[in-house]
């Protein structure tokens, strides 16, 4: 007999992160619960607010790449920069207590008065194996 999770159980996992995730941060280092993922000077060298939900604009719900299912956020430009130094990690939180995730984006350094880009990217679940 073959392994399967519904498609359904799989989006309700990512909606979890969706629902929960208004606001984005980019960060110099890997943080690992939300006052690092926040606090300016820390980890947080700027952070743009998002619309929580997934199809509220920021957040698609689809198929994955290879198999499974995948949450998307939309790019996000004009990312206010607070704190000078170079962008390795983007973080996601609902800008009040809860750390939903961490992942790499390519290095670049940011500069304090300016603004950012945060380029599409996916979390993805895998169908089961």
């Amino acid at each position: 007999m073959g392994k399967l999770v519904p498609d359904a159980i799989l989006d309700t996992m990512l909606e979890v992160i969706a629902d929960g995730v208004d606001r984005i941060d980019i960060c110099k280092d890997t943080p690992t619960d939300y006052s690092t993922a926040t606090t300016a000077g820390t980890h947080s060298l700027g952070s743009v607010a998002v619309t929580a939900g997934a199809g509220n604009g920021d957040w698609t719900l689809g198929n994955g790449d290879t198999n499974g299912r995948k949450l998307t956020l939309a790019q996000q430009t004009g990312v206010s920069i607070g704190t000078s130094g170079t962008a390795t990690h983007i973080a996601g939180t609902d800008g009040s207590s809860v750390f939903y995730f961490a992942t790499t984006c390519t290095s670049q350094a940011v500069t304090s008065g300016n603004t950012a880009t945060i380029n599409a990217f996916d979390i993805e679940i895998s169908d089961a194996s």
